[in-house]
């Protein structure tokens, strides 16, 4: 094969996901390395970069646009609100980019946005006009859906629910670089909170493998308090449509359940519920959508 291709990376805090697409977003090659964040980031973006440069080579192509879903916010010489990799808030991602990749395109987002620009173009939010991405795993975000198009926010930080106050009690946010819904009902919260409370390791997953009353009336909880927040959502925006995607989406569907009996409930005028059609490929996903819109806008 020759010619220009579409590539998309997905940088995660565990793994580097690599994919080559043809320029109709039709999967052409991926590859999946280890983060190792431990090492920092500068090398976890260099050796995600190298590896698509690489197989770009072996098929005698060029990078016709870029699309990254990586953490947090992306500046031009740092990244805001991406805590799990030592040295990414210091990152200068675009620089590395150009250095690789040349006049090609670039589009660059958080990884729940993407995932949300995945379901627009190929998914659950198809022909959705005002909907929202509700991202459930190890942190909890959203992405939301406005004439069509995914909100940035005045900061890029649109959606980032995560850093809700769960109640008037909650004495600390994000000015102390806390993220008081995200901690407490994450995947990373939850499994802290489930061995302190009751011994268990495995977080949300070894809980409903356990399903003694005790890790029943956590998952309850959990889900309880996932649903209270889901509704206040959609009571804000109105949306026509609410997709659940993350971990916990891919799971049981008792999140779902609870999640559907409170926008039922509570919200003015309930939004279609769906699961998320990608799953752990939704980052890979929007990094292909990412760059096709790249592409286009160039």
């Amino acid at each position: 094969m020759s010619g220009d291709l579409l590539v998309g990376l997905d940088l995660g805090g565990t793994k580097l996901a690599i994919t080559l697409a043809a320029p109709d977003g039709v999967t052409v090659a991926g590859e999946v390395l280890a983060t190792e964040a431990e090492h920092g980031a500068e090398q976890a973006a260099r050796r995600a970069v190298g590896a698509a440069q690489r197989m770009l080579g072996e098929r005698a192509a060029s990078a016709a646009a870029v699309g990254v879903a990586t953490m947090g916010i992306t500046h031009e010489d740092r990244v805001e609100l991406a805590p799990n990799v030592p040295g990414w808030d210091r990152l200068a991602l675009p620089t590395i980019l150009r250095e690789a990749f040349g006049p090609a395109p670039v589009g660059i987002a958080n990884d729940v946005k993407a995932a949300a620009l995945a379901e627009l173009t190929w998914g659950e939010l198809g022909g959705v006009r005002t909907g929202v991405y509700l991202n459930l795993g190890t942190g909890i975000a959203a992405a939301l859906i406005v004439n069509g198009a995914v909100v940035d926010g005045a900061h890029g930080a649109a959606g980032e629910i995560g850093y809700w106050a769960r109640s008037r009690a909650d004495t600390a946010g994000a000015a102390a670089g806390r993220a008081p819904l995200e901690e407490y009902a994450g995947g990373a919260g939850a499994l802290v909170r489930a061995r302190a409370e009751l011994g268990v390791d495995g977080g949300v997953a070894a809980l409903h493998r356990t399903a003694d009353a005790a890790s029943r009336a956590f998952l309850e909880d959990l889900y309880a308090e996932i649903a209270l927040h889901a509704a206040n959502l959609a009571i804000a925006l109105d949306p026509e449509r609410m997709v659940v995607g993350g971990g916990y989406a891919r799971g049981s569907d008792q999140v779902f359940e609870a999640i559907r009996a409170r926008l039922a409930a509570f919200t003015p005028y309930p939004p279609e519920l769906r699961r998320a059609s990608f799953g752990a490929d939704a980052g890979s996903a929007g990094a292909i959508a990412l760059a096709m819109g790249a592409l286009e806008r160039r």
